[in-house]
């Protein structure tokens, strides 16, 4: 019989938010918040009552505001981007690129996501529900033909393996949440499975790490953005 884990004192759990982090200014690998989130977080404050009071939710992934500048960068009408879990990020990603295949591994969520591409007259976005291993498979992408991947939802270990034949030479792979999972040996599939793979594909040089506020919420995660090599 698993040990259930310990209820977190309310004092912890204002500081932290959960027990994996020192504080809300730091992600789960101990990095404090970059200098340059500090701008973003009245925004951060914003968000997070405008969702908890009102139910809005922007059209914005829930990243940080540092890593959604610097991808808003990199993004230009004529690419073609993959996105392993759906949500505000793909009514965001998709104005920015050519064409987003978007895969989504939960049923329900799949639905929503369905109705808010509708609503918002997208028609350059491929959305998929996929279960099991499928979630994963991309066979049916040609190879070197993706420029923009964002690598969110479940195995994302697997996802990672599976995407890097299919991207160009210098495209961009972004690993959501990249801080997490520290407590878990790599497994193959969680995301220390996905970084290290990232790491041995792509030159220090060519990673960027952001640790800073998550839209949407008061925690603070990390996010980290790699180039492969042109």
């Amino acid at each position: 019989m698993q040990t259930p884990a310990p209820r977190l004192s309310i004092f912890r759990k204002l500081i932290a938010g959960d027990s994996l982090r020192k504080t809300r200014l730091h992600d789960e690998k101990g990095n404090l918040v970059d200098g340059r989130e500090w701008k973003y977080l009245p925004l951060v404050l914003q968000r997070f009552v405008a969702r908890k009071l009102f139910g809005k939710l922007y059209a914005e992934p829930w990243w940080t505001f540092c890593i959604k500048r610097r991808v808003a960068e990199i993004l230009t009408p004529d690419m073609k981007a993959v996105e392993f879990g759906s949500g505000q990020s793909t009514l965001w990603l998709a104005p920015r690129v050519h064409a987003l295949l978007a895969i989504e591994g939960d049923a329900e969520w799949y639905e929503r996501v369905k109705i808010n591409l509708a609503r918002s007259n997208i028609g350059n976005v491929t959305l998929q529900h996929r279960a099991g291993e499928d979630y994963w498979n991309v066979d049916d992408l040609a190879d070197s033909s993706v420029d923009f991947c964002i690598v969110d939802g479940r195995d994302r270990g697997y996802c990672v393996r599976a995407i890097l034949p299919k991207m160009k030479r210098g495209g961009w792979i972004y690993l959501d949440n990249s801080d997490k999972d520290m407590t878990h040996p790599d497994d193959g599939a969680n995301i220390r499975a996905a970084e290290a793979e990232l790491r041995r594909h792509v030159t220090e040089a060519n990673i960027e790490i952001f640790t800073g506020f998550t839209i949407g919420s008061i925690n603070t995660h990390q996010g980290m953005l790699c180039r492969l090599e042109v």
